[in-house]
């Protein structure tokens, strides 16, 4: 009975291991999150509402430098899964009208993310798909934490996505023309 007992903690202890290694290896070769969303409203506009989000101060987001193509974004997150509150500090690259790429420079919780804003304008340029990809490590290091963390990935991004959409199509149906964000230095 007791080498019976042995046998099955120790067949709990490696599919508990498998399911750990599993998830770092998954974690390490981990595709993009994507969604998309069509907007109604030309790409500058989808542009601007992307920019907009960097001084979402609703949300903790504020620009710490904008140099007129690299902007440095502080983001403070609140009601992050597993962690609750989320301090990061991040990079975003222009390509002005095409796309965004950015990538985590620092976070109090969070390992590493990257990812990209793209946007694809229809034939006539009256709307505008626009997609994002992202990719995080987490650092959860539990079973299961990779399909947490894409699972909370893919929320974030439709709500971000619908937001962005509201924006830009609100600006565009209100003539709000599309600007370019000041240039902004680094305090020392």
């Amino acid at each position: 009975m007791r080498r019976k007992v042995l046998v099955y903690v120790a067949s709990l202890a490696i599919f508990a291991c498998s399911l750990g290694c599993s998830a770092s290896a998954i974690a390490k070769n981990q595709n993009y999150v994507t969604e998309k969303i069509t907007i109604n409203a030309p790409p500058e506009y989808v542009f601007q509402a992307i920019r907009k989000q960097r001084d979402d101060t609703s949300r903790g987001r504020s620009t710490i430098s904008f140099d007129g193509k690299v902007a440095k974004i502080d983001d403070k997150m609140e009601g992050v899964a597993i962690y609750g509150k989320v301090h990061s500090v991040w990079e975003e690259v222009e390509k002005p009208y095409e796309g965004l790429d950015y990538k985590m420079l620092s976070s109090d919780h969070f390992k590493s993310a990257d990812g990209h804003w793209i946007l694809t304008p229809s034939a006539d340029k009256k709307s505008t798909t626009l997609e994002l990809q992202s990719l995080m490590d987490s650092g959860l290091k539990i079973p299961f934490g990779d399909g947490i963390t894409r699972m909370n990935l893919s929320k974030d991004s439709k709500e971000r996505l619908a937001r962005l959409k509201k924006w830009a199509e609100d600006d565009y149906k209100n003539g709000v023309k599309p600007t370019t964000p000041p240039i902004k230095k680094e305090a020392p």
